[in-house]
């Protein structure tokens, strides 16, 4: 994997992190009015009201500041997938709380122009497609983590192997669906687990 941007320190201090946080609220700003090919250190440092030494003190570059603003982004969601994997408690359930957990995800990209700008900015750039791969791994090893209880053992590097699968196309499906009209995300959210049902019915045996 290629070496991420070098990003510096998020700072301890805090006069540091409140210049830091303004600093990623204006580059959201930003984003928002011009997506992020339209983001400009000098304007970062504008609108946080900040030198632009300052913000070069945190970031070195413009991708610096995109690729905090993805790592925050895959933080965030991933939060919100581990409360919903932790819902499982029987084969039965894992079926619809994957599903679930598409439409909550969906839901948060549909709200926040932002986050969906950064997170497709990760299909444009070979380092943050690298990072987005790397968390599309972590996801899926978070939702076999959760599935190990319910997988033979022999089927467990299989499971491994459709769940990472599963969550970067996920990942994928959701980037797509996130502008389009709700009828049509819930056709394709729903052609989606089709083959995601199938999947777990191999490796687990009969579900809903």
């Amino acid at each position: 994997m290629e070496r991420m941007v070098e990003i510096r320190k998020r700072p301890v201090q805090a006069r540091s992190q409140a210049r830091f946080a303004q600093i990623l609220d204006a580059a959201k700003a930003l984003i928002a009015r011009y997506g992020s090919d339209g983001l400009k250190m000098s304007d970062i440092a504008k609108d946080a009201g900040v030198p632009i030494g300052t913000v070069y003190q945190f970031f070195p570059n413009k991708s610096a500041v995109i690729e905090t603003l993805v790592r925050d982004c895959m933080a965030d969601i991933r939060a919100g997938l581990a409360a919903q994997f932790d819902r499982i408690a029987a084969k039965e359930d894992v079926p619809g709380i994957i599903e679930a957990a598409l439409r909550q995800y969906r839901a948060v990209l549909k709200a926040d122009p932002v986050m969906r700008d950064v997170l497709t900015a990760t299909q444009g750039d070979k380092k943050l497609k690298a990072l987005d791969v790397a968390d599309s791994r972590e996801n899926g090893d978070l939702l076999v983590g959760r599935l190990a209880p319910l997988v033979a053992e022999d089927r467990r590097e299989d499971a491994r192997a459709v769940c990472f699968l599963n969550m970067h196309l996920a990942g994928a499906l959701v980037r797509l669906i996130a502008d389009l009209d709700d009828a049509t995300a819930e056709r394709m959210i729903e052609q989606f687990m089709v083959g995601v049902r199938q999947q777990l019915r191999v490796l687990m045996g009969d579900v809903a």
